[in-house]
């Protein structure tokens, strides 16, 4: 960290330790708004020369005086351009809870869209795991930057790997994104870095060969952590800012798509110290396994989930679910993964793509009833398997979305070096390291398996969605026949 910190204020020094101050040049707000019509001045006169205007309970059509005389000249509706015709701009967000946007859309902004769709992540929900699944890139090697590779035996740390240049696969895949070194500055001034980056991202699109650009925003996680729900609320305005000005420019010819990674629980909380924790029950941190009681400790940023490397899974997944500041620890335990709360154990067990939920002394996720409807609709059968659909369909408004499938292929190739335990802070409670703690104050925290930290958000003006997602099927459902390939190198 001593080496990352350094890197971090070397840059910073290099860049004058000025934030970036580009703005889009669209209006902020509109001149004048009916419950049909917005319309603005573009050029700052006092005059209005571009209107939206809602035609059957969506903005449709586009309404431009280009001689400020108060007559119309052009009309241009987007129902006229079909989905292949025109590019494809398709914004991937870090850290945006559904419900948030639900509720945006219900007071009708962002209505060129159609309505939102729930997007349901993998577990962990980390970006990079996330967007892997979503891109189609390999799986990462951890979870996140600093992990634990079994092959070798030792801890591998990337964050100076990163900081120096080196990407993601998945990131690879995009046609804008900020550079790592700038992506850790965002948090320190994110509202700054935010606006700069509706400016890149949009020169990016301007200048793509492509039909089809991606574009990701680092910096909304910087404005959700460090804000809250204003964070999220000046990420939308963002996010309205710039489709407008696409819009008027392009005359309506583009489609546009958004959607995040994960939600976010938009509530402070205390970093927990688990070093401490386990060396104080007589396990010894280390970076590497060569003794039973060592332990391998993955944790990175502040979030609400951390991996262990250990030879003892339930001694260490006993002890740490005990703790009052960590909600759930799961581990493998032959052929199912065990999941602990202070309450008591569920095992999750797996044949191909049905999986079961079994309370071992206690229903922690509060199944039962979901359960028993599955069994009357007929979609888990005699023995209490269901499918990964079944599961989805039949709890995807639960306090705890699609848990068997999701905490099973947590521990079946989401990352390629799983840790032997993982586990979820308590509500209030985040992991990761101290020198984090020390330069950022965290509003919100993300990463684990409940509804508000998983559930997000897509937005499209395809007309493709119309269902709950997950991570992995948004591409697709938007552009089905796109295949996202290698960009940067």
């Amino acid at each position: 960290m001593i080496r990352i910190t350094l890197c971090l204020m070397l840059m910073m020094m290099c860049s004058g330790c000025v934030a970036p101050s580009e703005h889009l040049r669209f209006p902020s707000s509109a001149h004048s708004t009916t419950s049909l019509e917005r319309r603005f001045d573009i050029n700052g006169n006092g005059k209005t020369e571009f209107s939206i205007v809602v035609e059957h309970d969506r903005v449709n059509r586009l309404e431009y005086d280009d001689n400020e005389d108060g007559a119309i000249d052009r009309i241009y509706r987007l129902s006229d351009y079909s989905n292949d015709d025109v590019p494809h701009f398709i914004i991937l967000f870090d850290s945006i809870p559904f419900a948030q946007v639900s509720e945006r859309y219900s007071k009708a902004d962002l209505a060129w869209f159609d309505p939102p769709v729930k997007v349901m992540p993998p577990f962990p929900t980390m970006s990079p795991v996330i967007f892997s699944r979503m891109l189609g890139a390999p799986p990462q090697p951890g979870a996140i930057n600093q992990y634990y590779d079994r092959r070798s035996g030792k801890r591998v740390n990337r964050l100076f790997e990163r900081t120096t240049g080196n990407p993601n696969s998945w990131e690879r895949r995009l046609h804008y994104r900020l550079k790592y070194w700038e992506n850790g500055l965002s948090f320190l001034e994110p509202r700054r870095w935010f606006r700069a980056e509706l400016v890149r991202a949009k020169e990016a699109f301007d200048k793509s060969p492509d039909r089809v650009t991606l574009a990701y925003f680092a910096s909304t996680a910087g404005m959700v952590s460090k804000y809250g729900r204003e964070g999220v609320d000046e990420c939308l305005d963002g996010l309205e800012q710039l489709c407008l000005q696409l819009l008027y420019e392009r005359n309506g010819a583009i489609k546009i798509s958004a959607v995040a990674d994960h939600g976010h629980t938009l509530r402070p909380g205390t970093r927990i110290d688990l070093e401490t924790m386990l060396r104080t029950a007589r396990f010894t941190p280390a970076d590497r396994l060569t003794r039973a009681n060592q332990v391998v400790i993955e944790q990175d940023g502040l979030v609400n989930f951390a991996g262990v490397h250990t030879w003892q899974p339930d001694a260490v997944a006993r002890l740490l679910a005990s703790q009052p500041e960590i909600r759930l620890a799961m581990h493998m335990n032959q052929d199912a993964v065990v999941i602990r709360d202070a309450t008591g154990s569920v095992a999750i067990e797996a044949r191909g793509d049905r999986y079961r939920y079994r309370p071992i002394d206690a229903d922690i996720f509060r199944y039962t009833s979901v359960m028993d409807a599955m069994r009357a609709q007929g979609t888990m059968d005699a023995e209490g398997y269901a499918t990964a659909d079944a599961w989805f369909n039949a709890t995807i408004d639960h306090e705890w979305p699609e848990t068997p499938p999701r905490v099973w292929k947590a521990f079946h190739g989401i990352v390629v070096n799983t840790p032997d335990v993982m586990i979820v802070t308590a509500p209030g409670f985040y992991a990761g390291l101290s020198s984090f703690d020390w330069y950022v104050d965290m509003a919100s925290t993300h990463g684990g398996l409940d509804q508000i930290d998983s559930a997000t958000f897509l937005l499209t003006m395809t007309g493709r969605a119309n269902r709950p997602l997950r991570t992995e099927e948004v591409l697709k459902t938007v552009e089905p026949s796109y295949n996202p390939s290698t960009l940067r190198r």
